[in-house]
């Protein structure tokens, strides 16, 4: 009797948590994977609760079907990690191979041939399984923002494994219900099902704010138009690559450039055929540098690339390839063309140099240079 009341105990907390993860989707729409971790949440709840009615209604349902609700909680919350983070869900195989075993290890250890010891074994080498695939998941490579509560839950979901194990070893045993003989160990088991649904939607709840503060600092750091950096993350990467390059010894250059005649594309255009010049003019950018580089928008028309580890030479031809690019470029809008040009200005570090603003104005001295000699060509300074 305790026994059940325990596991009630624990449906109504896992209820509760189901709908403090409900609200909490509701009042933060951006948040994703909570509304697949509160469902998993609630087949818990239910699944709890046809345990906890144990007698009183068919074994059908106080064991088959609540054994196997109990194990979609984990499918929901690989789904919802998977989600939350912004990676790939494709493992619906998930589901079949979590539900079935689990149907089929209660059917046959309670009807064909009944071992409640082996049910138990069974259940709990599943949970592993699936604890393991929920670790694997968030062990993954990780911003640094959100590799804590990662990690923090990676090695909840460790600790989780080993009390499966423990709890398999005890039904190995003979006597699945030993852990309960001494009041220490029976505080421990009432404690257990309940620390983990409160760890767990704690856990994921710290990893839900830490994704979200990560993905606004991004979006404060993206030009919304461009998909490039803006001019603030650009200050901020010029400063960091210039420590670099003093503290390595190496070379440091930048290329800034000014599509020419904007204003006159924005008159025959409008502002949307601008706006679409913009956005082929960063794809071409973005898709003509290398991995490591930076680029910007920096305002208006006007873009920059930060290039660590290059000389100024190497600079000049690379400005020199994205002038062709953008020469070649032709834009489509409103069955119209428009051709772009661009004119560049390219610096170095130079040993004297101690912040990032003074290589930007020697780049924009050039820039101006590459103006005045006609535009649509490459000026170093």
């Amino acid at each position: 009797m305790n026994d059940l009341r325990t596991i009630h105990v624990t449906a109504v907390i896992f209820g509760c948590l189901c709908l403090y993860m409900l609200l909490i989707h509701r009042s933060t729409p951006g948040l994703r994977g909570v509304s697949l971790i509160t469902v998993g949440y609630a087949t818990s709840a239910v699944g709890m609760e046809l345990l906890a009615l144990r007698g009183r209604i068919p074994d059908f349902f106080s064991i088959t079907v609540a054994n196997t609700l109990l194990v979609l909680i984990n499918v929901f919350l690989y789904w919802g990690i998977a989600d939350l983070l912004h990676l790939q869900r494709p493992q619906r195989w998930l589901l079949p191979i979590s539900v079935v075993p689990a149907a089929a290890i209660s059917l046959y250890f309670s009807y064909i041939q009944p071992d409640v010891s082996a049910r138990i074994i069974g259940v709990s080498v599943l949970a592993v399984v699936q604890y393991a695939l929920i670790g694997h998941l968030l062990c993954g490579p990780a911003p640094q923002r959100i590799s804590m509560p990662r990690l923090g839950l990676a090695i909840l979901f460790t600790v989780y494994q080993a009390i499966n194990i423990y709890r398999a070893w005890e039904a190995h045993l003979g006597d699945p219900r030993s852990m309960l003989r001494s009041a220490g160990t029976s505080t421990f088991a009432f404690l257990t099902p309940i620390l983990i649904a409160v760890m767990t939607a704690l856990g994921v709840i710290w990893l839900a704010m830490a994704q979200l503060q990560y993905e606004l600092e991004a979006q404060s750091k993206i030009d919304s138009l461009t998909g490039l950096l803006n001019r603030r993350a650009l200050e901020q990467i010029g400063a960091k690559a210039i420590e670099v390059a003093r503290r390595q010894s190496s070379a440091l250059s930048l290329i800034i450039l000014d599509l020419d005649h904007f204003k006159s594309i924005n008159d025959v255009h409008g502002h949307d055929g601008g706006d679409a010049a913009l956005h082929q003019a960063a794809r071409c950018l973005r898709d003509n540098l290398r991995d490591v580089d930076h680029v910007a928008r920096l305002g208006g028309e006007e873009f920059v690339a930060v290039l660590p580890g290059t000389s100024h030479d190497r600079a000049a031809e690379i400005a020199e390839n994205l002038r062709c690019c953008l020469a070649s470029l032709t834009v489509e809008h409103l069955s119209q063309e428009i051709r772009l040009s661009a004119s560049f200005g390219v610096a170095t570090m130079l040993p004297t140099d101690t912040t990032w603003l003074e290589i930007l104005r020697r780049g924009d001295r050039a820039l101006y240079l590459a103006k005045e000699q006609g535009r649509d060509r490459v000026a170093l300074l």
